[in-house]
């Protein structure tokens, strides 16, 4: 006998993320947009969906951002400023992303590092967590960035799907300790997630003190504001970056990231790639956004447990998460 039945809400990617994007009207698409079924335990269903990725950038995103600061007496200068300028980036890319904006705060200092606040929906508990912060302890050059990025990188509760990034505010280069520039570098890629420096040297006079923050950032790949630079800069530079990233892509697949379980499995085989192939689930080739292009899945759906079950299966690109269509 058929139990109860389930239905899924769609939500479409598009576009290689780098950095940030808008919540404005959705650029790509997924069809058809919803789907319902009755099966019984042990029984499967098989949808053909097509995903649509458009010559327009995608103009949604789920961004998750973490603030590092370093709290170290060196700091003492500068930690008004840091907190100032984490604020209203904050306050800038919530007014932007709202409900798709998830923050968290942690910190380092001279022996270790932690996460005050992680990853959620609460800008309150992330000001908090800023709030909090004052400078003192230390004593050494450089500090423990390595630990403080690293932490953030490994045990911050990512989203799946997300935009992903730690955005550090410190004054002296890092040393090693738990974490070296090899294993936060490792973090980083395992995580995903892009890291943004803004250095406030000038406060401590440490600009040419090696190594430096700038050094220290950019030796993990990051990107390095100057503390002179406005938020509201910061935040429009990032943004920019982010939608330069949607120009050129290279893999899109259709997946629920386990948003059925325990009740629905969900599976899927790539049809149909465009100028791609199909490998398993994915789409794979070397795409740009010069013409729309259409990508084919049989996305199968297969019931494990009783239950009703209301929930999203994702279109990515390159991993992420931008643009969403609902149905419930």
């Amino acid at each position: 006998m058929s139990t109860s039945i389930f239905r899924r809400t769609l939500m479409v990617a598009a576009g290689a993320l780098s950095f940030l994007a808008s919540t404005a009207a959705l650029a790509d698409s997924i069809s058809p947009v919803s789907f319902s079924a009755g099966l019984a335990v042990g029984e499967s269903v098989t949808i053909r969906k097509t995903v649509t990725i458009t010559q327009e950038r995608p103009t949604t995103a789920l961004v998750d951002i973490m603030f590092v600061f370093d709290t170290t007496g060196s700091m003492g200068s500068g930690i008004a400023g840091a907190k100032a300028t984490a604020t209203s980036l904050l306050t800038s890319l919530n007014a932007t992303y709202g409900g798709d904006l998830f923050s968290g705060a942690g910190f380092y200092n001279d022996p270790g590092a932690a996460i005050s606040a992680n990853l959620s929906a609460s800008i309150a508990a992330t000001q908090t967590a800023i709030n909090g912060y004052g400078a003192g302890g230390g004593g050494d050059y450089p500090e423990l960035g390595f630990d403080g990025v690293g932490l953030a990188a490994q045990n911050g509760a990512w989203r799946p799907g997300s935009n992903r990034f730690i955005v550090v505010l410190g004054d002296a280069g890092f040393k090693a300790s738990t974490f070296d520039n090899a294993t936060t570098s490792a973090a980083l890629t395992a995580s995903g997630a892009k890291l943004v420096g803004i250095d406030f040297c000038s406060n401590a006079g440490t600009c040419s003190s090696g190594p430096t923050f700038n050094s220290s950032v950019t030796g993990l790949g990051g990107s390095v504001f100057a503390s002179s630079t406005s938020a509201d800069a910061i935040a429009a530079s990032i943004t920019a970056g982010i939608a330069a990233g949607f120009d050129n892509y290279s893999k899109v697949t259709v997946d629920d990231l386990g948003g059925g379980m325990p009740e629905i499995d969900v599976s899927t085989v790539c049809v149909s790639a465009d100028i791609g192939a199909c490998v398993g689930a994915d789409a794979v080739g070397k795409y740009d956004r010069s013409v729309d292009r259409t990508f084919e899945y049989d996305v199968t759906f297969t019931r494990l447990a009783a239950g009703d079950k209301a929930f999203s299966t994702f279109g990515l690109v390159d991993g992420g998460i931008v643009a969403t269509e609902r149905d419930s």
